[in-house]
């Protein structure tokens, strides 16, 4: 009997610390889902699965990798990314994706740099969040202001 909990003990505190780490483009640790809103961003290419902080630092980092690249952003819908792909360099979205980033805080990129499934989800976020200023921006909008050079 002591082995069996033991061994329980074990399994569920591996089964906790799985997805701690840090984001491997920002180095900040990962933003864990909720029951309320998932946040884990997932890189997959070939068998290789790597989570991000935010799909701010997904698209900073995306140099890294040379082959295609099919990315899990967390959507407003708890366990329902959107799925956007890299195919022989160029990026895709679903039609109706919406992207936020709004940081100036890299620390608050995970509420402030998001992925959207509908205008209509993007502005419901932006009412809850009291985020005034915030603009829907396209896939390519997106992948323009990160990729801006800073001054």
């Amino acid at each position: 009997m002591k082995t069996l909990f033991l061994t329980l003990a074990l399994c569920l505190s591996n089964t906790n610390l799985r997805h701690e780490g840090e984001c491997p483009y920002c180095k900040m640790p990962l933003v864990q889902n909720t029951k309320e809103q998932d946040n884990e961003v997932v890189v997959k290419f070939g068998n290789k699965r790597i989570e991000y902080r935010c799909i701010y630092c997904v698209i900073k980092d995306q140099k890294r990798y040379k082959s295609d690249l099919i990315v899990y952003a967390p959507s407003e819908k708890v366990g329902e990314p959107v799925v956007l792909k890299r195919l022989e360099g160029k990026w895709v979205a679903p039609e109706k994706a919406v992207f936020l980033n709004t940081f100036k805080k890299h620390a608050d990129c995970a509420s402030l740099s998001r992925t959207f499934s509908s205008k209509e989800a993007f502005d419901k976020y932006v009412a809850d969040n009291k985020l005034a200023e915030a603009k829907p921006l396209t896939l390519a909008e997106f992948i323009e202001v990160v990729n801006k050079p800073t001054q």
